[in-house]
């Protein structure tokens, strides 16, 4: 054995022994807790079976958020110049109603907003029982951006809540402009998945007006329907929550809060400053408690009540942990595939790749002889490269990552069939051993290379362009290409290298 075939030999050894490495998760699921190198091949939803959604981000909702969060900010600084500001709230046209008191200052508190934001334009400006409007909406672009980040932040969100549901490899992902599909492997329920999902989870807190301080009120409702009248000012939102969990307190379950540094800061001002006042915790702009403040509350940490049960506590505290959506969701699409039919499809599957697998090899073997034995270790080998990178780089199989196993088979096959008749046409040309082997190889080599850039540039595009099942048979088809030059080129070049092409029982026949 020459020293250039023993480093192949060493260079096939630990190629093939990673390979077994990776792909060992997979024989054996005991495996997965030990810190292993890599984990088992998830299964995707048309073969594990589980929960398909397709939302729709109510962006132009974002666009009311954002317009809403401006106008907060207007009437606190109106209010610090001396500027009385009554209302300042988006009506259902979408527009920001600036109210004054009176119309003393409403030139002076025109200018100040117009100065201070300036991608509000300005509408109109009204008398409206003495007092005057000053109507703004929002700039084309500036509105443009908030949509486009709601997506963004909406897919971020969704993936978070999902990760803490524990869906082994979910596909999140944006389809169109506005549009996000969510697939959960494994999962059956559908209702819990929207419920811990879809909620926008906007939490408030609010106080609730006294006797003398309901002409700031807004009227929202509790969890039985019933009006409840808050304050419209916002003294605490959901970004100041660091973590939530279920707790059961004196029999009663709750939602524990734990705040960040900063919403420990604000929760103990606005506590130490309303005591005897009932301040109201708001879900989603409901109204699930409103406890009366007895004393400053420090440490960092506040409780939401409300006759939940243990799953709507657990659920609750997930969509907390993970943040409020930017926009609500529209449910588009929803299905359930159940794991029987993902079985079927994996049975079939298996048979169509094992078939074709037995009949190349038998054709290889009786047209090709010993050199066809050559071709189907190629195959195995292929096989197991494919499905330890599958395992390596996380990948899902899903059933068109099936059919590109299949298609892999084939391609393989006509690797192996350019090199061994390049051997053959060599051989008849009256050229040796050593030379026919060596001008088969590089010869098919360019030809084979030239045959799959067209088909690895098609993948490519198709994984970037595509999603789910088109990106899964995206995957296994490049995986599929390059496994199987290396296969069909290198591995096998060490067969004909080490043994003869002809003679005694040991010969390679062609």
């Amino acid at each position: 054995m020459t020293a250039d075939l023993k480093r192949r030999v060493i260079i096939f050894s630990v190629v093939l022994v990673a390979a077994i490495l990776f792909l060992l998760p997979t024989v054996d699921k005991d495996m997965v807790g030990s810190g292993w190198i890599s984990k088992p091949i998830s299964l995707g939803l048309d073969l594990a079976g589980g929960v398909h959604l397709v939302y729709e981000v109510q962006s132009a909702e974002a666009v009311k958020s954002g317009l809403q969060v401006r106008g907060n900010s207007i009437r606190a600084d109106l209010r610090k110049d001396k500027i009385a500001v009554t209302r300042a709230r988006v009506n259902d046209r979408g527009q920001l109603e600036v109210a004054l008191l009176s119309d003393r200052f409403a030139d002076q508190a025109k200018q100040k907003i117009e100065d201070a934001y300036r991608e509000l334009v300005f509408v109109e400006r009204r008398d409206d029982e003495g007092r005057v409007v000053l109507v703004y909406t929002i700039n084309e672009l500036e509105a443009g951006k908030i949509e486009k980040k709601a997506i963004l932040d909406a897919v971020e969100t969704l993936r978070n809540r999902v990760d803490q549901f524990g869906v082994a490899e979910p596909l999140i992902q944006n389809v169109g402009e506005n549009r996000i599909m969510l697939q959960m492997p494994g999962v059956s329920d559908i209702e819990s998945v929207k419920k811990v999902v879809g909620s926008v989870a906007k939490l408030e807190f609010r106080l609730v007006p006294t006797g003398e301080g309901r002409s700031n009120a807004i009227t929202l409702k509790d969890k039985q329907g019933n009006p409840v009248a808050v304050d419209e000012d916002v003294l605490m939102s959901g970004e100041a929550v660091d973590d939530a969990r279920m707790a059961v307190l004196n029999g009663q379950v709750e939602v524990s809060l734990a705040l960040t540094s900063e919403g420990g800061k604000t929760f103990r001002r606005i506590t130490s400053e309303n005591v005897g006042r009932q301040l109201a915790i708001v879900l989603d702009n409901v109204v699930y408690s409103s406890p009366v403040i007895r004393e400053t509350i420090s440490g960092g940490h506040a409780s939401i009540s409300g006759g939940f049960n243990l799953q709507e506590a657990k659920q609750l505290a997930v969509v907390l942990r993970a943040g409020a959506l930017p926009a609500p969701l529209k449910i588009l699409e929803q299905r359930t595939v159940g794991p029987s039919l993902g079985k079927e499809s994996i049975r079939k599957g298996v048979i169509a790749i094992l078939g074709g697998f037995v009949f190349i090899v038998i054709f290889m073997i009786v047209y090709y002889r010993k050199a066809g034995l050559v071709a189907a270790g190629s195959l195995v080998l292929n096989m197991i490269l494919i499905l330890a990178a599958l395992s390596a780089f996380g990948a899902t199989l899903s059933l068109p990552g099936l059919a590109g196993l299949a298609l892999t088979i084939g391609m393989a096959v006509d690797y192996n069939v350019l090199i061994f008749e390049r051997i053959r046409e060599e051989l008849r040309n009256g050229s040796t051993r050593d030379a026919a082997v060596s001008a088969g190889f590089e010869r098919a080599l360019s030809a084979i290379i030239d045959s799959n850039i067209t088909t690895l540039i098609t993948g490519m595009i198709l994984y970037y362009f595509g999603s789910g099942p088109v990106r899964g048979f995206a995957v296994t088809l490049v995986l599929g290409i390059v496994s199987t030059i290396y296969a069909a080129t290198f591995a096998s070049r060490i067969c004909f290298d080490y043994f003869p092409l002809r003679g005694g029982k040991h010969g390679l026949s062609v």
